[in-house]
C-alpha cells in the first residue's frame, strides 16, 4: 500500500470559528454584566441618600460646592428678583441647604440644580413666563429636586457608572463610551419618574405659597404652544415626561388634592442689562448633565 500523506480532518488546536465572535460574545457579557452592576448599584445608591442624615447630606454639599469653580457675582437685578423668588418658596418645601441662583445667558428654556445646591436660570426660561406664579412653579420643580436629593443621586450613579468602565477595562472612557447608549436608555425611564415626583411637590409648594395652583401648567403651555413636541436645544424630552402627559398629570394631581387655580401675579423683571454676560454654566452644560442628567428644560 502506497503510503500518501494528508493532513489531519480535524486540529484541536485551530479554531473554527471567526475570532470576532468570541470577541462579540466577551464584550456583551462584560456589558450586560456592568449594566446589571449599575443597575444594583443604583438602587444601593438610592437607598442610602434616602436614609442619608441631614448633616451628613449638608457636610457633603459643602465638599461639592467647594469643588466647584469659583464665578464672579454678576450686577443683574433679575438675578436678585430669582433669587428673592427662591427665598420666599423654601418654607413651604422645608429646605435646609442652600439653594443659590445664578442666572445664565442662553436661549434654552432651561432651569437646573447642580451638586452644591447651586440653581441655574436660562435666560430663555424668563421668556416662557408671564406671571410670577408661573415662574414660581418652575423654581419649585428645581427646589423640589433638591429636597429629593436627586442631584445626590445623579452624582452617585455617574460615578457608578465610570467607576465600573475603570473596573472592568482599566480606562473609564472606552466602556463608558459602549455602556452609555445601553444605559441612558434605562436611567431615561428612572429620570422621568424623579421628574413627576418633582412636580408633583412642586404643586403642593405653589399652592402652598399662593393659596391656590394657577400658573401650574403656564410654562409647560407655553413651551408646547409656541415649540410643539420638539424643543430645540433642549433636553427634556430624553428624561422627561411628554409635555401634553406632563400637563395632563398635573391637571390630575390638582383633581386629586382638590386644589383651585386662581388670579396670577404678573412677572415684572428687572430690565434687561446692556450685555448680560455668558455665564460659564451655559459652556459648562454638558459637565452638568452627567451628573444631573440634566438631558431637558427643568433638570
Amino acid at each position: 500500500m502506497k503510503y500518501t500523506p494528508s493532513l489531519p480532518g480535524h486540529n484541536d488546536n485551530v479554531t473554527q470559528e471567526h475570532p470576532l465572535r468570541d470577541f462579540l460574545l466577551i464584550l456583551s457579557a462584560l456589558a450586560a454584566l456592568a449594566l446589571l452592576g449599575f443597575f444594583l448599584l443604583g438602587l444601593l445608591i438610592d437607598a442610602v441618600v434616602d436614609r442619608m442624615e441631614p448633616g451628613t447630606e449638608a457636610s457633603l454639599t459643602r465638599i461639592i460646592a467647594a469643588g466647584m469653580p469659583a464665578e464672579p457675582v454678576k450686577a443683574d437685578a433679575r438675578q436678585a428678583q430669582l433669587q428673592g423668588l427662591v427665598d420666599s418658596l423654601r418654607p413651604c418645601i422645608g429646605l435646609a441647604g442652600p439653594a443659590q441662583v445664578r442666572l445664565a445667558a442662553s436661549a434654552t428654556p432651561n432651569a437646573m440644580v447642580v451638586p452644591g445646591g447651586t440653581m441655574y436660570v436660562f435666560s430663555g426660561l424668563l421668556q416662557h413666563v408671564k406671571s410670577e406664579n408661573g415662574l414660581a412653579f418652575v423654581l419649585a420643580h428645581e427646589l423640589a429636586h433638591l429636597a429629593h436629593r436627586d442631584h445626590l443621586r445623579a452624582l452617585g450613579r455617574g460615578i457608578v457608572l465610570y467607576g465600573l468602565a475603570a473596573l472592568v477595562t482599566g480606562d473609564n472612557s472606552a466602556l463608558a463610551g459602549v455602556l452609555a447608549p445601553a444605559q441612558h436608555l434605562g436611567e431615561s425611564s428612572y429620570s422621568r419618574s424623579r421628574e413627576s415626583a418633582a412636580d408633583d411637590l412642586a404643586l403642593r409648594v405653589l399652592h402652598c405659597r399662593y393659596g391656590h395652583a394657577g400658573g401650574a401648567t403656564e410654562f409647560f403651555t407655553a413651551l408646547r404652544d409656541k415649540h410643539g413636541s420638539d424643543i430645540p436645544g433642549s433636553h427634556y424630552f430624553a428624561s422627561h415626561p411628554a409635555m401634553d402627559a406632563r400637563i395632563d398629570a398635573l391637571h390630575a394631581a390638582m383633581a386629586r388634592a382638590g386644589m383651585k387655580t386662581g388670579p396670577v401675579r404678573p412677572w415684572l423683571p428687572h430690565p434687561v442689562p446692556r450685555a448680560l454676560p455668558q455665564d460659564k454654566a451655559a459652556g459648562r452644560a454638558g459637565w452638568v448633565s452627567r451628573w444631573h442628567n440634566p438631558s431637558t428644560p427643568l433638570g
